[in-house]
Formats: C-alpha cells, sequence, structure tokens
C-alpha cells in the first residue's frame, strides 16, 4: 500500500487553503467530489490522481506536477460550482451515479446533475484551468432550519435523506426532490446517516447520545411509511459533543453498522452494532481522539484465493489525524497511519472497487490510500455480496418483505424444489420416459391468448419448450396427431428480442394431463377465447370448456392416475363428446358473456304487490375513488353466479391491488367512500367491507333487488325496485329514519299540472355526508327526506327555472353547495325534455293579464324562501348564509318590513328567557349561531331606510351600534 497527497487535490485561492468537509467518489470510479469551507462544490478527475502514483514510483512526493503534466494531459479539476452560500459541509452521488447532492450550512441542499449538451468550457477567475465538465443545479431542497450536516441516498436512489443541526431528518424523493416526509425524533443535533445495503432501514447519529434505527416500507410506488425499530444508546453514553460529524457506515452484507464516537469507558472507539439484535459487543479501540467518520469498504474480500471465508474492511480516522483499517477476521487492525494530516480528518470515500480509500482533512488537503492485490485480502464478485444481502430481502421488491431470515430460508428452499419438480416433469415430458412401464404420453398443445396473469396462474411451466420436440414426441399414438394447423401455430409462435438481444419464444400453454388429448375442439364457439382443461371425478373424464374457470386449482389436486397420470398422462381415451347433446347446450351457455343487465330469476312476492315497480339497473362493475391525489380503483367481475364461478371484487391503487374478496352471486351495483366500500347483489342482498377489506357486517337482506348504490362519507342509501329507499349510518351502524317508499314522490310527479303524465323515472339519486338523500326525476323535480317531519319534501321544480330572477341556467354564478346541485340537475332535466321555451311562453302569456303584474318579483323571493328552507333540510350552512343574505336584501329593495322583522324575531329568540318558548329555542341553525346569523343579516339590511325601524332595535340589542364594538 502507499499514500498519494498531490499538492493541486485542495480547495485553495493563492496561498490560501479551505477546510475540506466532504468528500465521495462517483460510482464509476472515474469522479471525487468535495466540498469545503469556500461554499464551493469541486469535481477531479481520478485519473488524474492515480497518475501521480504512476508518475513518482510508488510515492506520494506533493512535488510532481511538472512530471504529471507530460504523462497526463487531461484536466485534472473538472468542474467548480459555487452556487452555495455557506460552507458545503456534504456531497453525495447518486448509488445510479446521475445526481450529486450537497448540503451546506445555508440550510440548503442542492441537487446538480451533469449537462453535457449545452457545454462550453469556462475558466473560473483566479483558477489555473477552464472546467471541462458543466454541472447544474436542477433541483434546490429547502427545509432544514440549520445547518445540513449529512446526508444519504437509499441503494436504489429512490429517496435522499439529509440530517442537520436543526435535530430533524428529512426525507426528499428520489426522481422529483419533493418533500417526502419530515421525522423529528432525535433531541439534538443530528450528525451522521447511514443507509442499509438491502434497502430496508436507514439510522442516524445525533448528539442525544444515540443511534435511531429507521425501518421504511414502500406501500406502493409513490408512498412511504417509516417508523423507529430501535434506539441504541448503549455506547454512546458517555461520548464527546465537540466534533464536526458522527459519520456512520453499513457493512456491504448488511450485517453491522459501524458508528463513530463511540466510547469504551474513557477510551475513544467505533462501535460495531448487530443487525437483528441491535446491540453492540465489539469495538475498534485505538484511537487517541474521537472517530469522527467510519466507512465500510463496497467489496467484500476472502482471506485468500478460493476460500470461501469472506470478510469485511473498514476505515476509521478523527480528531488524532489517524487513519487506521481493520477487517472483522482479525481484532487488531490491519494499518494504521499516524498523522496522515495536519488536522482531523473529516471524511472517508471508498472507491468502487474496494482497494482505495481518500481522506479529507481540515488542514485543506486529500489523501488517497491505495492498496495493493492481497493487502485487504482478494475481492470475491458483486454476486457474492448480493447473496449475502439476499438473507435481509436485498434485491427483491422492497413492498412485500419477509420478517426473519428463517421465513427468507424456507421460502428459499420452497423455490427450490419446485424449480426441481418442474425441470423433472419438462425433462420426462420431453423425452418421452414413463414410470412404472407406461407408454409415453402425449401432449396436447392448446394456443391461448390469455392475459399475463392467467398465464401465471394457468401455466406451471416455466422454462421455454421447443417447437419441435412435442411433434416429435406424438407420433406413436393416433390420440395425439397434432393438426396441420396447429402445427402452423406452433411454429408461428411469438419471438421477442429482450433489451439483452436475446429471442425469447413465448411459451404456449402444455396441459398436465394427456387426458386433454384429442378435446382441443369442443369448444362450441369459434372464437379465440382462453380453452382450460378441468377434470370431472364423477365420470373420470376431461371436459374443454371456454372461459369458465378464473382462477387454477390447488397444486396439491392429482388427477386420478395420482403422480404417475400428473407426468405422463393417462392412456384411457376420453368418451365424452361434447358437440352434442345437453351438455353441448349448457356449455354453449356458459360462454355468453355476462349482459349489462341482469333480471332476477325469481320474481319476489313484495314486487308483485308492490305499487312501485323500477327498472333493472345496468351493471356498475367499476369504480374510481380520489385518495389524496391518487385513485382508488374497484373493479367487479362477475362469473355465473353460483359457487363455482364467483363474482371477484378487487381494489387497486395505481396498479397495485390493495385487497379481493369474492361473492358466489351476481353484483349488480357498487358504491365506495374513504370509509367503506359496498356492494349489492342479485338476491336483494348488500355487502359491506372497510377499507382494508374486511366484513363490516353481516349481509343486510331486502325485500327486493336494488336499483340505486349510493354514498357518501359514512352514510350508505339503497332503493330497491318496490321504491323502498333505506339510508344507514355505518359508522354507528344505525339508520337516522325507518324505510321509506318513494310512492309519493312519483305520484306527485303524475299529476304535476292537473293532467296525467306518462310514469316519470328517477334519473339521480345521492346522499349527503349527513345521510340527507337527495332524488331527482326525469320531469326535473328535485326532493329530499325529512326525518324529523317523516316526509317528502320538494327542494327543486322546474317552476322557478321559468319564472325567478335567481334562477342561473348557466351554472357558472352561485355557490356551488348541495342546492345548486340540485337546482343544476333539474336545469338539465328541462333542457334534455324542450319544456323550457315552452313554460316561458306559458308565463309570458299570463305577465299580460290582469292582476299577474309582479309574478316575478313574488316567484323569486319565494324561491328565495325555498333554497333558503332547501340548504336547512340539508344541512348546507354556506348556501345558508348567502341565501339568507340575499333573501334580506331583496325583501329591503321591496320595503317587506313584516317579512323582516319576522326573520329577525325568529332568529333572535324569546325576549324572556324564563318563557316556555325560551326552553324549546335552539340557538343555532345548522351549526351556525343564530345571534352571529342575525349580525350580518342586519348589517345587509341597515342601508335600505324602508326597513331601519325593525332593523335598529335589533341592532341595539346585539350591540352592534355600540361605539366599543
Amino acid at each position: 500500500m502507499y499514500y498519494l497527497k498531490p499538492s493541486w487535490l485542495a480547495h485553495r485561492e493563492g496561498q490560501k487553503h479551505f477546510e475540506i468537509y466532504s468528500i465521495h467518489v462517483h460510482p464509476d470510479g472515474t469522479r471525487l467530489a468535495s466540498g469545503g469551507l469556500d461554499a464551493k462544490v469541486r469535481i477531479w478527475s481520478t485519473e488524474a490522481i492515480y497518475d501521480c502514483a504512476e508518475t513518482s514510483g510508488t510515492g506520494a512526493n506533493d512535488d510532481t506536477q511538472s512530471q504529471n503534466q507530460k504523462r497526463y494531459t487531461g484536466p485534472r479539476q473538472l468542474c467548480s460550482m459555487s452556487t452555495h452560500s455557506g460552507a458545503v459541509t456534504v456531497v453525495r452521488f447518486s448509488p445510479s451515479g446521475r445526481y450529486l447532492a450537497s448540503g451546506s450550512d445555508d440550510r440548503v441542499i442542492l441537487v446538480w446533475e451533469r449537462d453535457d449538451e449545452h457545454h462550453e468550457p469556462r475558466k473560473e477567475f483566479g483558477a489555473q484551468e477552464a472546467d471541462s465538465e458543466r454541472w447544474v443545479v436542477r433541483r434546490r431542497c429547502v427545509g432544514h432550519d440549520n445547518d445540513v450536516q449529512d446526508l444519504a441516498w437509499a441503494p436504489d436512489s429512490s429517496i435522499l435523506v439529509s440530517v442537520g443541526l436543526d435535530s430533524g431528518i428529512i426525507v426528499w424523493s428520489g426522481t422529483t426532490f419533493e418533500k417526502l416526509k419530515r421525522l423529528d425524533i432525535h433531541q439534538s443535533h443530528v450528525k451522521g446517516i447511514t443507509f442499509d445495503p438491502a434497502n430496508k432501514y436507514f439510522a442516524t447519529a445525533s448528539d442525544d447520545r444515540s443511534i435511531r434505527i429507521v425501518r421504511y416500507h414502500r406501500t406502493s410506488a409513490t408512498d412511504l411509511t417509516f417508523s423507529v425499530e430501535t434506539t441504541v444508546t448503549t455506547p454512546f453514553e458517555g461520548s464527546p459533543l465537540t466534533t464536526y460529524f458522527r459519520r456512520c457506515s453499513w457493512s456491504p452484507d448488511g450485517s453491522h453498522i459501524a458508528a463513530a464516537n463511540a466510547t469504551n469507558g474513557p477510551v475513544a472507539s467505533v462501535a460495531i452494532i448487530n443487525r437483528g439484535v441491535w446491540d453492540s459487543e465489539i469495538n475498534l479501540i485505538g484511537h487517541e481522539g474521537p472517530v469522527e467518520v467510519a466507512a465500510f469498504s463496497p467489496r467484500m474480500f476472502s482471506k485468500a484465493k478460493g476460500s470461501k471465508q469472506l470478510v469485511t474492511v473498514i476505515a476509521c480516522a478523527g480528531q488524532d489525524k489517524a487513519l487506521s483499517v481493520w477487517n472483522t477476521s482479525n481484532p487488531r487492525p490491519i494499518v494504521v497511519s499516524q498523522d496522515i494530516a495536519e488536522k482531523a480528518i473529516t471524511d472517508l470515500a471508498w472507491a468502487p472497487d474496494g482497494q482505495k480509500v481518500f481522506a479529507s482533512s481540515l488542514d485543506g488537503s486529500i489523501i488517497v490510500c491505495i492498496f495493493e492485490e492481497g493487502d485487504l485480502g482478494y475481492i470475491i464478485p458483486v454476486e457474492e455480496n448480493e447473496k449475502q444481502l439476499s438473507k435481509y430481502g436485498g434485491g427483491r421488491d422492497t413492498m412485500h418483505f419477509a420478517e426473519s431470515v428463517e421465513q427468507l430460508a424456507l421460502e428459499d428452499k420452497a423455490s427450490k424444489k419446485e424449480a426441481d419438480q418442474n425441470r423433472k416433469r419438462i425433462t420426462d415430458l420431453m423425452e418421452g420416459k414413463a414410470t412404472n412401464g407406461s407408454s409415453p404420453a402425449a401432449l396436447s398443445l392448446v394456443p391461448t391468448n390469455s392475459s399475463n396473469s392467467e398465464n401465471r396462474a394457468c401455466n406451471t411451466l416455466t422454462e421455454a419448450i421447443s417447437i419441435d420436440r412435442p411433434a416429435a414426441t406424438a407420433t406413436n399414438t393416433p390420440e395425439s396427431t397434432i393438426k396441420s394447423d396447429e402445427m402452423a401455430r406452433i411454429k408461428s409462435q411469438k419471438v421477442t428480442i429482450t433489451k439483452e438481444g436475446r429471442k425469447r419464444v413465448t411459451p404456449f400453454l402444455v396441459s398436465s394431463s394427456a387426458n386433454a388429448i384429442g378435446n382441443t375442439n369442443t369448444s362450441a364457439s369459434g372464437n379465440n377465447r382462453q380453452s382450460m382443461v378441468t377434470y370431472d371425478r364423477s365420470s373420470s373424464t376431461v371436459i374443454a370448456r371456454s372461459g369458465e374457470v378464473q382462477y387454477s386449482e390447488p397444486s396439491s389436486k392429482l388427477p386420478a392416475g395420482g403422480i404417475q397420470g400428473l407426468v405422463v398422462g393417462n392412456k384411457r381415451k376420453v368418451a365424452t363428446d361434447a358437440s352434442e347433446g345437453p351438455e353441448a347446450k349448457r356449455l354453449a351457455a356458459s360462454e355468453e358473456d355476462v349482459p349489462d343487465f341482469i333480471r332476477p330469476a325469481i320474481v319476489s312476492p313484495a314486487i308483485s304487490v308492490s305499487q312501485v315497480r323500477l327498472g333493472v339497473p345496468k351493471i356498475k362493475s367499476l369504480l374510481s375513488l380520489d385518495d389524496d391525489g391518487s385513485s382508488l380503483l374497484f373493479e367487479i367481475r362477475n362469473g355465473s353466479g353460483g359457487e363455482k364461478e364467483p363474482a371477484r371484487m378487487t381494489l387497486s391503487k395505481k396498479g397495485q391491488i390493495l385487497w379481493a374478496n369474492y361473492i358466489p352471486k351476481m353484483v349488480l351495483l357498487a358504491a365506495g367512500s374513504a370509509s367503506f366500500w359496498a356492494v349489492a347483489c342479485e338476491d336483494a342482498t348488500i355487502h359491506i367491507y372497510s377499507v382494508t377489506g374486511r366484513l363490516l357486517t353481516p349481509t343486510i337482506v331486502l325485500e327486493s333487488s336494488p336499483c340505486f348504490l349510493e354514498s357518501n362519507g359514512t352514510f350508505l342509501a339503497c332503493l330497491t325496485s318496490t321504491g323502498m329507499l333505506y339510508v344507514w349510518n355505518i359508522s354507528t351502524f344505525t339508520s337516522p329514519h325507518p324505510p321509506v317508499s318513494i310512492a309519493p314522490i312519483l305520484d306527485a310527479a303524475m299529476y304535476s299540472d292537473s293532467s296525467l303524465h306518462k310514469s316519470p323515472s328517477i334519473t339521480k339519486c345521492s346522499v349527503t355526508v349527513t345521510g340527507r338523500v337527495i332524488m331527482t326525476l326525469s320531469n326535473g323535480d328535485g326532493y329530499t327526506y325529512s326525518p324529523s317531519m317523516y316526509s317528502w319534501q320538494r327542494i327543486s321544480e322546474s317552476w322557478w327555472a321559468v319564472v325567478s330572477h335567481y334562477w342561473d341556467a348557466s351554472g357558472l354564478t352561485g355557490s356551488g353547495g348541495l342546492v345548486r346541485v340540485v337546482e343544476r340537475r333539474t336545469d338539465e332535466e328541462m333542457k334534455r325534455a324542450g319544456r323550457g321555451r315552452f313554460l316561458q311562453r306559458l308565463v309570458k302569456s299570463a305577465m299580460m293579464r290582469e292582476g299577474y303584474e309582479g309574478i316575478e318579483s313574488i316567484v323569486s323571493i319565494g324561491h328565495l324562501e325555498n333554497r333558503i328552507g332547501a340548504a336547512i333540510l340539508l344541512d348546507s350552512e354556506k348556501e345558508l348564509r348567502t341565501y339568507m343574505a340575499m333573501y334580506v336584501r331583496r325583501i329591503s329593495e321591496e320595503g317587506l318590513k313584516d317579512r323582516v322583522e319576522e326573520l329577525f324575531k325568529e332568529l333572535f329568540g324569546p325576549m324572556d328567557a324564563d318563557s316556555e318558548e325560551a326552553i324549546t329555542y335552539e340557538s343555532t341553525i345548522c351549526g351556525i349561531d343564530k345571534k352571529e346569523l342575525l349580525k350580518e343579516l342586519i348589517t345587509v339590511a341597515g342601508k335600505y331606510r324602508e326597513v331601519q325601524r325593525v332593523s335598529v332595535p335589533y341592532a341595539n340589542l346585539l350591540g352592534i351600534l355600540n361605539p366599543d364594538n
């Protein structure tokens, strides 16, 4: 081994050297980034650094600049960036190599990216050479309230975590660099962070004398959850608080954490924390001062060539200006170098090859320690590193990982056993081997164009099959003769080219039982839907059915011939001919697609005697719900309506299935909210599930099949085909009112203008967050049910649209509350039916008659009064305030003092607090204090002198006219 300390490898301006706080090597090993007190981030060429050794033999002579220029003509400093306004305390390349993140005491994190397209060499003032690379700031991350001390990237570059002197830990997205989470789990300055190479944890070191192990779990493509796994405090009980940093490191095999600034009694040490138990039984003792940084080599070594004993190597440095290198097989350090710098060492960075370590110092210099082959051991392949990490779930999908090593070991054994079985089965099928003297089994090749998920569920063959071998093995038996058209289809298998340039032939589904011979044509339809084979134990026959089974049978189920029949098939010829007879009719019926409308097979007695009979709803099989910017998709796939092929329900988010369930009935409707999901079936039942898929209550049974199913908040509303309306509060499992019939509103619509009309239909049915049901009919009328009055009330009708001044046909003005929604529905139905212009002509002709001169003004006031009543019924606070102000302004303009006084008196309440009226008086309306609302209305009416005599007394009572108010 030897050291290099080039004189030009420093942060300096003229004769002044600036302290260097952090260094890091690019994943490809060609660049070295450094940051220091001069507020600059500099990127150096490692080739120029290593060339110093070639020029000077093995020495680390500082005076080799002239000789280097003769041998190495490339630039030494590739780029210098001076965007930070404070000292750069940390620099880290992303594992992908695309980004460079730098943190500073200006509280800002800058994410840099190399720009190769628009680069013009520029020379910084005072620099000796121009920059050969251009790095631009892609994102400026602001979130810390004090200096940024350290940061680290996840092994897959998916997140970036920064720590600082504000005691905070901030998680940033690795792609958009948006702030995802802030963790305040430390009580003092946080000065170090390191990531688990298995991508399950990260560890943070703080001046509160603790290390926190934080576990993160990816619940979806964009969502992460964080939890503190444990807190390690024992090795740091006496650690000093005078260090700049507490930079820790995780070993490449994921087994240990090297924690700097630990103590063993009065002696400074580096604590080795064991993964899983999180204890510290090993300490690296030898440094005379506090250790500020520890760094594991990214590669693992073996003690001798071909040896299976693997070791990891760690470098430590700190305030004693010494560098020590250790490995896990030796209790003593491999090498200790004293006084390699004039001041304390602040950071260590290993080259990707694991044979070179860089050290930065407060004296403004960077030292390189280069090990020769065998000094540290012999480097093992990277695949061995990944194999070691696989014990902890490394390289697997972080969304699903086991909780213990034992589970992973069992999973690996099961996977190997399954692969061996599949490989043996394929070998027997291809070579025509038979067990116990049986004749070779033939193969039934069935082309399929099913989805990838169905292929994975049905096809147990995991290796590609040659397209010529099946034909050769099936020539001995007449039952297995492959027809020419099938052979043509086999030869025309789809061939794709992978990213690595390899050819991949898409395999066909090969039946695991030879009993399917001769039944490839049993499907009655000539389309290309998937053909699947099922086994009937009662008749010992195999029946080919088209698109009937949606999931595969258990792997433990064996055919009649046992394992022998599973491997080599059964010679018994299938006797069933599905081309004719009752079986063919049943199969043909099963091939029909599920219709859009499903009528009940049995008519309910309630329907036969009911005065109301609503139509059959169209199947609602897809429901989308917004969830904090992402979409939840609730999908229903109806089967045949029985236990053999039940309906399947799935809830997915961004393509990931959150939960699934099955119902042996045909599902007609679905509804959902942030609190629950519900489905209504053809047999007049309702099933309610929580957001995680748990069945909240036993099945609800109704008197007839549902026609409408709507939800909002915690309320669920259902309207049946006999016109019965049900409303439930799912959070309390109660109902605001008993089941109520909609017959009154349908009858009222039939005789709306003293003449018989065509029976109206329900076009909209919805429920509010307070459990109020709103219905709109085809004639435009809108209704809601009042639980307190046990009656239906009409809250919108076409009459207001024709005469009122306050009707907004454009839908662009007014509040966007519930009342406006109902009126907008009424306007849509009027436009659809074309009744608007006809009614307007009638009104205009009526206005010409005697006694109808002020009809528009009177109806407009009535429209506002109707809006106020509707807002109270629907508990719409915002709309009540708006319509009250509009109403008071209008009646004040019209000089209707009696109505103004009546309204003010109702809101103010009884004057005598001891009267009977005061006992029943309610001080709020729709959650609004009546007297506060009255103050607002008095202010609105105050400018109209016609009603001031009414307004002023109430204003005095409420103190509005008080000078001090």
